[in-house]
């Protein structure tokens, strides 16, 4: 398998056909929610943005993202889709992607990016927050609405609505791995907001403390929401719903999230959501 991969816009219209493929491929899309080649190809037609990753002729990822405004930050790209094929996942090519989004936006006169996701979908969370230094303090309550696969039934669809301030300090340490060490604010009992245990392979929430009021917390959610929804859902349930408390809780506080550690304890992998006022 060839190592090099070139990252381009797509311009051309028999280039999106490769897009629908994707999404099948990454995110197991059922066909009835399935984004047609049409609509990122007219977004692109109207001032956005696709861009792929490829391996020679083969497309194996794309970003897309398309022009927003609101009147507190004025005009933005919203990035709507970053898919990878599953065969290519684990590489980089996501965050590359993203990285080819931010040239672009800045080129093209943006100075932020937002986008939202699954503030307990923890591989995402640590290419959001941790490596591209997006923060959040926005929490939106069942964005999608609820999904009907057996998968996420029940389970209501909060995502994070973040920001990526493209050119700030901030941004920019996190692109170039200079992270705040954050391993004895976790270590402390006193800066963390919930108290959990082990059950078995998943972690339930003990109690939780909605009071802090100091500059930097911790917020735990497991590594492995996928897996505790196929096997516990009652258990993710709360997960969601104590967590939506909390998020709403903290940011009406002042807080906003600006990082995301993961620390591994033996056979076991810990994962905190750091926040700030």
């Amino acid at each position: 398998m060839s190592s090099k991969i070139e990252y381009r816009e797509l311009t051309d219209f028999e280039e999106f056909y490769q897009i629908e493929e994707i999404q099948t491929d990454s995110w197991d899309v059922p066909e009835r929610e399935l984004v047609p080649k049409r609509i990122p190809y007219a977004t692109f037609k109207s001032g956005g943005v696709v861009i792929g990753a490829y391996e020679e002729d083969l497309m194996i990822g794309y970003v897309w993202g398309w022009v927003g405004y609101n009147k507190q930050y004025g005009n933005y790209i919203y990035s709507h889709h970053n898919a990878v094929r599953k065969e290519y996942q684990n590489r980089g090519i996501g965050f590359q992607l993203k990285s080819e989004q931010r040239k672009w936006s800045i080129k093209n006169g943006f100075s932020q990016i937002k986008w939202v996701f699954d503030p307990l979908q923890t591989k995402n969370v640590y290419l959001n927050i941790h490596k591209l230094g997006a923060t959040c303090n926005s929490y939106k309550i069942n964005y999608w609405l609820e999904l009907k696969d057996e998968l996420n039934e029940g389970i209501e669809t909060d995502r994070f609505f973040c920001n990526w301030d493209l050119e700030s300090e901030h941004v920019k340490n996190h692109l170039n791995q200079k992270h705040t060490d954050f391993s004895d604010l976790i270590k402390n009992q006193e800066h963390l907001v919930i108290n959990t245990k082990k059950s078995g392979v998943f972690l339930e929430i003990q109690d939780l403390c909605l009071d802090f009021n100091i500059q930097n917390i911790g917020i735990e959610v497991p590594s492995n929401f996928i897996e505790m929804k196929k096997a516990h859902k009652s258990l993710a349930i709360d997960w969601r719903l104590q967590t939506r408390t909390i998020f709403q809780n903290y940011f009406k506080k002042g807080y906003k999230v600006i990082d995301f550690v993961i620390k591994k304890e033996q056979d076991f992998i810990r994962c905190f959501h750091i926040l700030e006022r």
